[in-house]
């Protein structure tokens, strides 16, 4: 467990986060959501929750109320936050999102000069960000491949956010098991590719986020490997492989995935609930700004849980399959 700060500032903050923690979904009312026969019983059952209060009438409001939860839950942090760095640090997702989608429409629309836009002078992370910008409307020039933005904005989000959050253990590690997290999935995926592509180490290292435990060099090791070395080398903690224990049901479900042409929401789910078992040791703070972010973490979590379900009702997706899109921890 990593160590939690002490700083008593948090008190009263730690206080409304406590009385709040009973309002966030169990088990029982995700299921009653799973098993929701068409999106207008979804929405009945979100009129029965605390949601209830963003939820205009008909199905048709279901989206915009998520939306409405999500700033209530954004404007709840940016009240109790007292470090200047944890306001900056939840402000990136957005503002790095952004930053997506007017690269995006400036590529689509086949300018060659993009700036970054302004918000990110105030961040004081300007320069580095025009700095990949450029880097990537030059890559997006030579390879016409759309997915280079997604890709390079990612890796820039997570070098920032952890420049952002290098004071605190508790939001670095989060950070860094994310960062695994993610490096393995794009492992799986490029695992289910074609062998030997030579694409695909240079794939694996665009997408390499900094800061887990796992190196680059042993994921670019695992891609041309038979599924029982790299579960031999990812899944076991050093002396005996390079990754950890924990790695070893997510790598598992994922290997299911590819080799008998599953889907790759299990092993998405896992990956969630990990970081959710981490972020669950902020209950033991007494102290601190690590259950304030937990908290925003975990509604968040909670949010992108009942999207995914409200898609999967329009869909028309099976019981099963819905229930896998549920990532959840006690």
């Amino acid at each position: 467990m990593v160590r939690l700060s002490e700083d008593p500032k948090y008190g009263f903050a730690i206080g409304r986060v406590r009385a709040l923690e009973p309002a966030l979904m169990d088990k029982p009312r995700y299921e009653r959501f799973i098993r929701a026969r068409s999106s207008d019983e979804f929405t009945a059952v979100l009129a029965e929750t605390a949601y209830a209060r963003f939820l205009e009438s008909g199905t048709a409001g279901v989206t915009h109320a998520l939306d409405s939860a999500a700033e209530d839950n954004a404007t709840f942090l940016s009240v109790y936050a007292l470090d200047d760095w944890l306001r900056r640090f939840f402000s990136l997702p957005g503002a790095f999102r952004r930053l997506k989608t007017h690269l995006k429409v400036a590529l689509s629309q086949g300018e060659t000069e993009v700036t970054a836009p302004g918000e990110f002078e105030e961040t004081g992370h300007r320069s580095i960000v025009d700095k990949v910008v450029a880097e990537t409307v030059a890559v997006f020039a030579r390879d016409r491949n759309p997915a280079v933005v997604d890709t390079t904005i990612d890796r820039l989000m997570q070098e920032v956010e952890m420049q952002v959050a290098v004071s605190s253990e508790f939001m670095t590690g989060y950070l860094g098991l994310h960062a695994d997290t993610e490096n393995l999935r794009t492992l799986v995926r490029l695992k289910a590719r074609e062998a030997g592509e030579k694409s695909l180490a240079a794939e694996m290292e665009a997408a390499f986020l900094k800061g887990g435990t796992l190196a680059l060099s042993s994921l670019l090791a695992a891609i041309d490997e038979p599924w029982p070395a790299v579960m031999e080398s990812l899944a076991k903690s050093p002396p005996i492989g390079v990754g950890s224990e924990a790695f070893r049901d997510y790598l598992e479900q994922g290997r299911m995935a590819v080799t008998d042409r599953r889907s790759f929401i299990r092993m998405e789910r896992i990956g969630r609930e990990a970081e959710l078992r981490y972020l669950r040791q902020a209950r033991y703070a007494t102290f601190g700004h690590e259950p304030l972010a937990t908290f925003f973490l975990l509604h968040e979590n909670e949010l992108r849980n009942l999207r995914l379900l409200y898609a999967a009702k329009l869909a028309g997706l099976a019981v099963e399959e819905a229930q896998d899109l549920v990532a959840y921890v006690e």
